[in-house]
């Protein structure tokens, strides 16, 4: 029997297990590389970050993954990697929590990392989100972090996928790299109702908010759409986490709207049906990647109304309002302007509805991904052993 490559994942969140935040790093942790990629010659720990305790690892099984807080004492934490002894690290961008767990490995230097560049933020990007004055995103740029990537890809020790080619200049940037790095794409994946069939889909005049109510996202201009908007339905799907009193104070003043209205944090079959259900997903955040949100959306034809226009699908499959700085609530306009357009020119949003279904089926199916991952690691492990 073949001994299998012992992976470990580096993300500071599982998708609300272990007591973690609902974010999109968790999301594709838990619900597609946890779930999708091991197999006979592939196993895969999840490791958050420093725990409560002093001497010990605290483990959860989830979803049939061994999910672990590490000790917060190095000494200890160096112990449980000695014995764990990993043959390769998979990180989720590499957040700075992240990086410090790599680095009380004692058998780093012969170890592999395969860094998945999903938003990768250097400083130009914290200067765009800054300019948002309501109350600002914290910032986590950390030098440090983005020195031990560099240091690393220079011995050889790092490989870096991409879930999108608009992300490479940023990640070179960030991470202090040479200009013609190689970097493969590896697209983010969905999982795909192929029984769906847009074109005979009675959708509904409903337009949708998806995704962590916090500072970045702006939830608030979303909820100015609505108010400029009373003749059709919106939703906001989902719930604050991280500085929850000061998100909710804020989106206080809007809760009586007629037509807005809050679901919550919302998953499984409900979540695929107001995807299946709504014409429009609104995105209104001072800063994205390509969030697994708009691919999802875009399974289902919903179509796009945004700011960012990642990898140009804002564009091809909805309407790009152009940059939004700030507060923006000067700018309400934009997004009413565009959401109009695309709710009475049924034809228009038909054609991109389609269009985008079939986009999301040839580049972002499940089966493509297990292939691609698995092949990167085991790609990796060759190159581990030839070192």
């Amino acid at each position: 029997m073949t001994e299998k490559i012992k992976v470990a994942l580096l993300v500071d969140e599982f998708f609300g297990g272990a007591g973690t935040a609902f974010g999109g790093y968790g999301f594709l942790a838990r619900r597609y590389i946890c779930r999708y990629i091991p197999c006979e010659d592939i196993s895969i720990d999840v490791l958050l970050k420093r725990g409560t305790s002093k001497y010990f690892a605290k483990r959860y099984h989830i979803d049939g993954t061994d999910v672990y807080y590490l000790p917060k004492d190095s000494r200890y934490m160096q112990r449980f990697l000695r014995k764990k002894n990993y043959d390769i690290y998979l990180s989720i961008e590499l957040t700075n929590p992240s990086a410090d767990v790599i680095q009380q490995d004692p058998g780093l230097a012969d170890k592999q990392l395969i860094l998945w560049i999903q938003d990768p933020r250097p400083k130009y990007e914290w200067d765009e989100i800054e300019t948002v004055k309501l109350f600002p995103e914290k910032s986590y740029y950390l030098q440090p972090t983005y020195n031990l990537v560099n240091r690393m890809f220079r011995r050889g020790q790092v490989s870096f996928i991409s879930q999108g080619y608009f992300l490479n200049p940023k990640a070179i940037d960030l991470y202090g790299l040479l200009k013609h790095t190689p970097i493969r794409y590896l697209p983010n994946p969905v999982d795909i109702d192929e029984s769906f069939d847009v074109s005979s889909y009675p959708k509904k005049d409903m337009i949708i908010f998806l995704g962590r109510i916090e500072s970045v996202k702006r939830g608030w201009l979303f909820c100015e759409i609505a108010k400029a908007m009373p003749e059709y339905e919106f939703y906001v799907l989902g719930k604050t986490t991280r500085e929850k009193e000061k998100n909710s104070a804020v989106l206080e003043k809007y809760l009586q709207i007629p037509n807005l209205h809050f679901a919550g944090h919302v998953d499984g079959k409900q979540k695929e049906q107001f995807l299946k259900d709504a014409k429009i997903l609104v995105n209104t955040s001072i800063h994205e990647a390509l969030p697994v949100s708009f691919l999802e959306a875009l399974s289902y034809g919903t179509v796009l109304v945004s700011n960012r226009n990642p990898e140009n699908l804002t564009s091809k499959f909805g309407i790009w309002t152009g940059d939004v700085f700030g507060d923006g609530f000067d700018k309400i306009g934009l997004y009413t302007d565009a959401i109009r357009e695309l709710m009475t020119n049924d034809a228009k949003r038909r054609s991109m509805a389609e269009a985008a279904v079939r986009y999301i089926r040839e580049i972002h199916n499940v089966p493509r991904f297990v292939h691609d991952m698995r092949a990167v690691i085991r790609d990796n492990m060759r190159c581990q052993n030839k070192r």
